[in-house]
């Protein structure tokens, strides 16, 4: 089973070209005409600009938050291949998980963030015992991507979830 949410990240790319597109429009009506203060609160121009880039950066900050990434899954080969980066990093970090099928311990779901963000965290045996991986944020995907995700991680994991 392949598993890749492009569709999703662009989606949420194209809504943050939106939002920054929209604020950039109200800013500028709000400065350079009357709009806001006559038909609202009668405020200057340049606080309505200052409350509209706020609620830019608030949006930007819940974004980060929930720190969205491209993952793409992939079992088809002789062992899962799980590879992921961050959408909102400037500096752009791939990581990459190879596991064997035989050594896939166990998968875990937590929720992060004001329980708006779930984590993926996969378990793998070693020689030592039992590795740990960084969790995998999986909120840019859908519902029934990280369902099949879950359930195919699942069919490999020697402890089953519940």
């Amino acid at each position: 089973m392949k598993i890749d949410n492009k569709d999703s990240y662009d989606r949420l790319r194209g809504q943050l070209v939106i939002a920054i597109f929209i604020v950039a429009t109200l800013i500028s009506i709000s400065m350079f005409y009357d709009f806001f203060t006559i038909y609202f609160i009668p405020i200057s121009g340049s606080t309505y600009a200052f409350i509209f880039g706020g609620l830019l950066l608030l949006y930007i900050i819940y974004r980060n938050g929930l720190k969205y990434h491209f993952i793409i899954y992939d079992d088809e080969s002789d062992k899962i291949i799980l590879r992921y980066y961050p959408q909102s990093s400037f500096l752009t970090k791939y990581t990459s998980i190879e596991i064997p099928f035989n050594s896939l311990y166990k998968i875990e779901i937590t929720r992060a963030f004001f329980n708006q963000r779930e984590e993926l965290t996969i378990h793998q045996t070693v020689k030592k015992g039992v590795a740990k991986y960084k969790p995998i944020p999986l909120t840019a995907l859908s519902n029934k991507q990280k369902k099949d995700l879950l359930n195919a991680l699942n069919s490999h994991a020697k402890v089953k979830m519940q």
